[in-house]
């Protein structure tokens, strides 16, 4: 007798099995029967859904999120600013140009996609910084071979290559990975009062926020 009982607890959860299978069936060979089974919500709400995502723009079925598309992302669709640096102090200046190229003043910034603008930076030469940076700020880069750490002054650099200075100021601001670097490449940065981006007319970022110090400037869109 236990031994029965015991093989009627084993095959219990087959036979189970066995009954849902066939009931399944059943009610997929009959639709009329499974759409009379089925709850009324369930029915109302399925072909909503799927009118919906037809509708959305990359979506999958459950996705409620917009997302950009191919047109959001390209070139064409980006618009060029150009900054004078003239008098601007590096750090605020940086922060600001590193929030155009991610897009973040955008309503549809979505993290990870290229959706910010390209920046023109003119004037790298006469960029400043406070305090005792101008001196006392280092730069460190290595040619990759033994002894090849070369260690120099902000002041010396912006003599030799002012360019850099915002660069790398920049790229610190950016994501660490090959979405940063997508974005840097929208970064234009150029000694002297010219650049060469004539052809995508560029428009001027006006000046606001002025504190007690005349040189803490912040960049705001022109209106």
């Amino acid at each position: 007798l236990e031994l029965c009982g015991d093989m009627v607890s084993l095959l219990r959860p087959v036979l189970l099995c066995g009954a849902a299978a066939a009931a399944t069936g059943f009610m997929l060979a009959n639709p009329a029967t499974s759409a009379a089974a089925a709850p009324v919500c369930h029915r109302a709400v399925s072909p909503l859904m799927e009118q919906g995502v037809e509708t959305l723009p990359v979506m999958m079925p459950n996705q409620h999120s917009w997302f950009p598309k191919a047109e959001d992302t390209a070139m064409s669709a980006k618009k060029w600013y150009v900054v004078d640096a003239a008098g601007l102090r590096l750090g605020r200046m940086s922060s600001e140009i590193a929030k155009l190229l991610i897009g973040k003043h955008k309503p549809t910034f979505t993290p990870g996609a290229d959706i910010g603008d390209c920046v023109v930076v003119v004037n790298a030469e006469k960029v400043i910084v406070t305090g005792k940076k101008f001196e006392d700020k280092i730069y460190r880069r290595h040619s990759g071979r033994p002894g090849g750490m070369k260690i120099e002054q902000f002041k010396d650099l912006q003599a030799r290559i002012p360019e850099r200075i915002i660069e790398k100021a920049v790229k610190g601001m950016l994501p660490k990975n090959s979405h940063g670097r997508e974005l840097f490449r929208h970064l234009k940065v150029y000694k002297g009062p010219s650049h060469p981006h004539e052809a995508q007319q560029p428009e001027p970022l006006t000046f606001g926020g002025l504190t007690s110090s005349p040189d803490a400037r912040v960049l705001n869109l022109a209106q």
